[in-house]
């Protein structure tokens, strides 16, 4: 259920926004731009100590800590896909402009406290499993953004389809604060915040992960998803220009990727149970890299639906394999008395270098074209692997290590990620 709140704003203020920017005419340097939107997700930092210091008052008291918080976050998505749908950006780009970055950090600040959520309410040992379940909610929830955001444009235009997502949010709110357990840590904040300050005792245990964890596997973590978030960009600009009509690209994108993707997710789960964390992180980068020749083919192939599907299945399948890989690493490194800060930092991270770098792919796409600019996506993820095969095998115990003694230093304090 989390999972699906969590993927439900990520296309729309991404992929399905693009496209409905490029049918508005906007040009490919602009879309780039918007992108910056996604560097909320970076920022998570920001907003998660906050989220492992304080209940939020009698609500916090009422309802759980990390429920008020995800149920706040949550409010703020719904209103600003509200306000997105009012903000044509063939009329008013500026409107639709900052609803899309108001969207994107609520949506941020709810990953935080989700992901807070997650690592404390199981053991490390269901770490495999908990995060495929993540990832099949997720899907579904992008499935919802996706196909079902361009089905709804097709017939009711772009403003019915975003004041359909926005009402399916609010619902998404009131059921998750209703059914979401409480958390063996979800009430007041933790005695340490209390007597050391508000958010010293967060930021002392970010310190120490930072000290304790090598400077090349921060590295590979900020660079292992480069190759998706460059592509991701432009892959909705380039349906539009090789002629895709919205049916098309629902068909394919987003039902038979999202299945797809599914799958993936779980064969990511699987072999997270089977193989070493270290082969399947160098699976999923060397896959979901390669999916960016697929894109520079499909390119030149133009408007074939036989190379979109390869395409897409072949994205959705890597895609997945590698993100559940990346994010049942981070869990473990962030398993600790101050999970939330702890994994907001390392999924931004992971999120900031190719957020950061995807504002200025409208102008590469547009001096290159398409199909050299995927081959440029495709060679991005070499840096990453290179990481990924020097990182030693012993590495990731020995990092999961003080993680586990704040779990021992907190009563009952069991960590997971997602």
């Amino acid at each position: 259920m989390l999972g699906y709140a969590s993927g439900l704003p990520l296309l729309l203020v991404g992929g399905t926004f693009a496209f409905w920017l490029r049918e508005a005419g906007v040009s490919l340097q602009v879309i780039g731009l918007l992108s910056w939107a996604s560097i909320a997700y970076s920022l998570k930092f920001l907003v998660a100590p906050l989220m492992d210091a304080y209940a939020l008052g009698f609500f916090g008291r009422l309802v759980g800590r990390r429920r008020a918080w995800i149920l706040l976050a949550q409010t703020g998505v719904t209103v600003g896909l509200a306000l997105m749908a009012f903000g044509d950006p063939a009329a008013n780009l500026t409107l639709a402009a900052l609803a899309c970055f108001l969207t994107a950090g609520a949506s941020a600040s709810q990953d935080a406290a989700v992901d807070g959520w997650r690592v404390e309410v199981a053991g490390t040992e269901e770490q495999g499993l908990l995060v495929a379940a993540y990832q099949l909610g997720y899907r579904l929830a992008m499935l919802t953004a996706g196909a079902g955001a361009l089905y709804i444009a097709q017939g009711f235009g772009w403003v019915g389809a975003y004041s359909t997502m926005a009402a399916i949010m609010a619902v998404v709110a009131l059921v998750t604060a209703t059914l979401v357990p409480k958390t063996p840590r979800d009430g007041e904040p933790n005695d340490a915040a209390a007597r050391e300050g508000a958010l010293a005792a967060p930021v002392k245990d970010l310190v120490a992960l930072v000290k304790t964890t090598p400077i090349a596997t921060l590295a590979m973590i900020g660079l292992y998803r480069v190759p998706d978030q460059l592509a991701n960009v432009m892959s909705s600009p380039l349906y539009k220009d090789l002629g895709f009509t919205n049916v098309e690209i629902a068909n394919v994108t987003k039902v038979f990727g999202v299945v797809l993707g599914i799958a993936g997710a779980f064969l990511g789960g699987f072999l997270l149970t089977r193989l070493r964390p270290k082969t399947v992180l160098i699976i999923g980068i060397i896959a979901s890299a390669a999916t960016n020749l697929f894109y520079s083919a499909l390119a030149s192939a133009g408007h074939s639906i036989a190379w979109l599907t390869a395409t897409i299945g072949f994205d959705n399948v890597a895609s997945a394999i590698a993100g559940t890989a990346l994010i049942a690493f981070m869990s473990k490194l962030a398993a600790s008395e101050f999970s939330a800060t702890r994994y907001a930092v390392l999924s931004s991270i992971y999120a900031l270098p190719g957020h950061l770098l995807a504002g200025g792919s409208g102008f590469v796409a547009s001096a290159t074209g398409f199909q050299l600019y995927f081959v440029l996506t495709f060679i991005s993820g070499l840096p990453a692997l290179l990481l990924c095969l020097a990182m030693r095998d012993e590495g990731a115990g020995d990092q999961r290590q003080p993680a586990q003694d704040h779990e021992r230093a907190a009563e009952g304090g069991d960590g997971q990620g997602a």
